[in-house]
């Protein structure tokens, strides 16, 4: 967590840095200092509404219970978290559709509100709904969601091609990645398991600047070069896809992590668990890095594609 901490300082000062750099160059060109000022006003809401604003909306959420939705909760306490479930249903992004599901969801809270065995039935059926998605409400699951967040961050570490900004993307990216499963889902991990998370994401940014590092070192090298040559595959092409495949297997690994904090609750992380945890979230990130980078190929083929037909068409 030391070395993350003084990473993440460094890295805060190399981009600051740059930021600088940059607006003093728009002041020159604009003639005015005006135009720097603003881009540092730009820069600064950007990081509110990239950064800030997600911890501000994860932490905002309500915790998930300690007792779990399978636990020995009674009723009332069953009925109060359900009710908390049932003021955030924005994860079905049709408002009529939300609207629907919101006010089925209270009346069956208001009518078992005395038995814990409908209410814990209730609650599970509507976790799993939060988790597993359903297509007639346009809802998807938390690991397509996790998928969607690993594409990106593979396509754009991938062109990047700068270690600094593959750092920074990754730790953006997965700090908007746990905003989007805790707003999906309507409750977030403890705040021991948060501060963890945290860690990972600063440790996963610290891994992703060096994993870059070592790759365009290694591309340099007369060995590699010639092995790819041979191939016929150029080098600039196997580094990017070696750092954006990293980069989006780490992705994952956090998602699955978080993923397994609000399946099971505060315990999630607690003692020898904590080392399970970490190794099924690396096993599971394994086995979906395959569909991950074949349908980041698939998606960016239909759009060059595209892109072929359009002169055409018109």
């Amino acid at each position: 967590m030391l070395i993350a901490g003084v990473f993440l300082a460094v890295l805060a000062i190399l981009l600051m840095g740059n930021v600088i750099t940059v607006g003093e160059k728009l002041g020159e060109i604009f003639n005015t200092v005006y135009a720097e000022y603003a881009f540092y006003v730009l820069i600064l809401l950007l990081a509110v509404i990239f950064v800030v604003g997600p911890v501000i909306r994860v932490h905002s959420a309500p915790e998930f219970p300690a007792l779990n939705v399978d636990g020995e909760a009674d009723a009332s306490e069953l009925l109060k978290f359900g009710r908390k479930l049932a003021a955030n249903c924005m994860y079905i992004e049709d408002e009529e559709k939300r609207k629907e599901h919101q006010t089925e969801l209270g009346r069956e809270l208001q009518l078992y509100s005395a038995d814990a065995s409908q209410l814990r039935q209730l609650l599970d059926r509507e976790v799993m709904l939060r988790f597993n998605g359903d297509p007639s409400l346009g809802v998807k699951g938390i690991d397509s969601k996790m998928k969607e967040w690993a594409k990106s961050v593979f396509l754009i570490t991938a062109l990047s091609q700068n270690s600094l900004i593959d750092s920074a993307v990754v730790m953006v990216m997965n700090y908007r990645q746990i905003e989007d499963l805790v707003l999906a889902t309507g409750f977030r991990p403890s705040r021991s398991q948060m501060f963890r998370l945290y860690a990972k994401i600063l440790t996963t940014a610290l891994i992703s600047y060096c994993t870059s590092e070592i790759v365009s070192d290694l591309a340099g090298e007369t060995s590699l070069t010639g092995a790819l040559s041979a191939l016929k595959i150029p080098g600039v092409v196997t580094e990017s896809a070696v750092q954006g495949a990293v980069n989006a297997l780490l992705t994952l690994r956090i998602g699955y992590v978080a993923q397994t904090c609000l399946r099971e609750g505060p315990d999630a992380l607690a003692g020898r668990r904590r080392r399970d945890v970490s190794l099924q979230a690396f096993r599971a990130a394994f086995a979906s890095i395959p569909s991950v980078l074949a349908g980041t190929a698939s998606a960016v083929g239909k759009g060059l594609a595209g892109l072929v037909r359009r002169p055409s068409e018109d």
